[in-house]
């Protein structure tokens, strides 16, 4: 009789112990995530007419904060004009920026984060193509796809960099037909090409476990979110369609 009471009082303590220990990680543990937004100026949040407004990461970092899911955020080290060896020069060389009144090499911000944004490699295709942009005439499938290859081995290595410092969440936010109305008549030829772009980037991203956010149907839906024919920037109305994209993803990771 004893015995058994005795038995019953030790599963009793255990499970006393277990909810306590329980309790005090779900109350101590901090589970919000420190969220940095590398890259362009598509990650700046540049708008269509050359300012810098609110973008994809600061509608992603707002609706962290109304999750209570924030606990710190900064697009500091983006750029407008960055190519994809930007952030690997950056990166190499430490780049210290000021966040929030304290000084942070690139390095340590990346280790400290637990999410990170990165929207990069538009500029080096616009730098290769833009006298054919000019002058209204697209390049052939051979000759574009030929020259993403040669930028997918430096994205390749800045995501590979990148994943070396950062252990938390990674999400590549992919490309979007920044010119939609020069294009209008080869909407075939951008469709394929553009599904170049998404089988390539995925296929990267898998190496270094790093999420892909494909953005080129969504951004097709509506003419608000590139308003402007002669500038490449989305507005805030596509911004934010671009943020649903990522939160979407995001949201199922937390399931």
């Amino acid at each position: 009789m004893f015995k058994k009471i005795w038995k019953h009082k030790n599963l009793l303590i255990l499970l006393l112990t277990f909810c306590c220990v329980f309790l005090i990680y779900r109350f101590k543990v901090d589970h919000r995530f420190r969220y940095l937004a590398l890259g362009d100026s598509v990650a700046l949040g540049q708008n269509p007419y050359g300012e810098i407004s609110y973008g994809y990461a600061d509608y992603l970092a707002n609706y962290l904060e109304k999750n209570d899911l924030l606990k710190e955020y900064s697009k500091d080290f983006a750029q407008s004009g960055y190519r994809t060896k930007d952030i690997l020069t950056d990166i190499d060389q430490g780049k210290t920026v000021t966040i929030n009144g304290k000084s942070w090499n690139i390095k340590e911000a990346l280790r400290e984060s637990s999410l990170v944004t990165v929207s990069i490699g538009a500029n080096d295709f616009l730098e290769k193509v833009k006298d054919q942009v000019l002058t209204q005439s697209l390049p052939s499938i051979d000759e574009m796809e030929s020259i993403l290859d040669d930028i997918f081995v430096d994205i390749d290595k800045t995501l590979k960099e990148i994943r070396k410092y950062t252990k938390g969440q990674i999400y590549v936010v992919g490309y979007y037909n920044p010119l939609p109305s020069l294009y209008e008549k080869d909407i075939t030829t951008i469709d394929t090409l553009f599904a170049y772009v998404r089988d390539n980037y995925e296929t990267i991203c898998q190496k270094y476990n790093i999420t892909y956010v494909d953005i080129y149907e969504c951004m097709k839906k509506d003419k608000e979110y590139l308003p402007n024919p002669f500038d490449i920037h989305p507005s805030t109305k596509g911004y934010q369609a671009i943020a649903n994209e990522i939160i979407d993803i995001f949201e199922k990771s937390l399931a």
